[in-house]
């Protein structure tokens, strides 16, 4: 699993020496105290649920990964296709057995000291090898009320570059000439050795996915119920589409986007709900979430006589409520009313984003309905300050200054 050159191989002999040194004189000193050591079991855990693992293609002792990780941790590896695109999910718990809801964890693609070569697209990025230290590519995420979260990797590799088809799924592993990938996810906050893991590892074979000895599920295509938003309209030309940030989090059809308004500005949003993407849906409860869960959204709003502040982590800044009509239509209106902190004026309405940002993001719902049970448009609008000009206007002898958005003169006056 891991590769070190051979003066960090010299230099983590000493530093396991002078640890090991360092444990026997703490373990002496609980033993004097009579201080209980944490067992496996105390440990928070973070274990592959999804795809399925051989049990004869675990490797933990046999890769001797005993010395960088916790007691409770597992290593796998799997045969899969190249072009294979395969979803990954965990369970976390916060003690072995209690599932850890909205939990912050770190996912690794190609992991650290891993070695990993293979290619993969993972959100629309490509994904390069790892580098001593340094992942392919790192990915956050939280845990749902369940505890768990899925991650969604496609194989980008050559055929040509890849392994031979094996004879079976515990063939053991190339001695050289391998070509694989590992994953490694990891809670937040706490380090190799205070937590149980599951580290896995894909081997790229030369068969596509549909020849994989154990291939992964092609989900089985589903009609959702979706919830589109209408007007305004949003394209290319005025808007930036970031579904792929999102994507591994919501169903297959939601879209994403942002955009930039002035400061100031009244927002009238009209959405389409159907039964199936499809039907219209009348007489349906939806409820806009401004400034979404999780979005990390700072704009303030108005809607009637609410007052909607930041969101905070897993609650929106406020919330409107809607029943569409016999065309399956719902409108919600708000209005910008930030006064101070705006962006910059973008040079066009798809600009890039500036470090910076002011932006509030809308989420539409319906109550029953999770994020992957329905189909949504989510809009972020990013607030700047717009861009004052001052024209100068005469009358006769007197002369005046006029300052604003759209300047024009006072009657009896005329551009000079």
């Amino acid at each position: 699993m891991r590769k070190e050159n051979k003066g960090m191989i010299t230099s983590r002999k000493y530093w396991r020496r002078d640890v090991g040194i360092f444990l026997a004189l703490i373990l002496a000193l609980g033993n004097v105290v009579g201080l209980k050591a944490a067992t496996a079991a105390d440990l928070p855990t973070v274990r592959v649920v999804t795809p399925t693992f051989n049990a004869a293609n675990e490797t933990f002792a046999a890769d001797g990964l005993g010395q960088y990780y916790a007691a409770g941790g597992r290593s796998y590896f799997k045969y899969v296709g190249v072009g294979s695109t395969i979803t990954i999910t965990y369970q976390v718990t916060s003690n072995g057995k209690t599932p850890w809801a909205d939990k912050p964890i770190t996912f690794y693609v190609n992991a650290p000291w891993s070695g990993s070569q293979a290619k993969w697209v993972v959100n629309g990025t490509n994904v390069g090898p790892s580098q001593d230290g340094n992942a392919g590519l790192v990915v956050t995420g939280k845990t749902d009320s369940q505890g768990k979260i899925t991650f969604i990797i496609k194989n980008n590799d050559d055929a040509a570059k890849a392994e031979a088809i094996p004879t079976s799924e515990t063939q053991a592993r190339l001695t050289s000439g391998r070509l694989y990938g590992n994953m490694k996810a990891v809670i937040d906050g706490l380090n190799d050795m205070q937590q149980a893991i599951d580290l896995i590892t894909f081997d790229i074979t030369k068969a596509g996915a549909e020849n994989n000895v154990t291939p992964t599920p092609t989900p089985k295509p589903t009609t959702l119920p979706s919830i589109r938003l209408i007007s305004p309209t949003f394209t290319a030309e005025n808007s930036v589409d970031t579904t792929g940030d999102i994507a591994q989090w919501y169903s297959a059809k939601v879209k994403a986007w942002y955009t930039y308004i002035p400061v100031g500005t009244a927002l009238t949003l009209k959405y389409k709900v159907t039964k199936d993407g499809v039907t219209p849906m009348a007489k349906a409860k939806v409820t806009l979430q401004v400034n979404a869960p999780w979005s990390g959204s700072k704009a303030s709003w108005t809607s009637s006589r609410l007052t909607i502040g930041p969101s905070n982590e897993g609650n929106p800044g406020g919330q409107l409520t809607g029943t569409t009509n016999a065309a399956g239509e719902v409108i919600f209106r708000v209005t910008n009313s930030n006064t101070s902190g705006a962006e910059v004026q973008p040079a066009k309405p798809n600009s890039a984003l500036p470090a910076t940002r002011l932006y509030g993001t809308m989420k539409p719902v319906m109550a029953g309905l999770g994020d992957k049970d329905v189909d949504i448009d989510i809009v972020t609008f990013d607030i700047y300050a717009p861009v004052k000009s001052t024209i100068t206007c005469v009358k006769g002898k007197y002369t005046r200054s006029v300052t604003g958005l759209n300047p024009k003169c006072p009657t009896g006056y005329t551009k000079k």
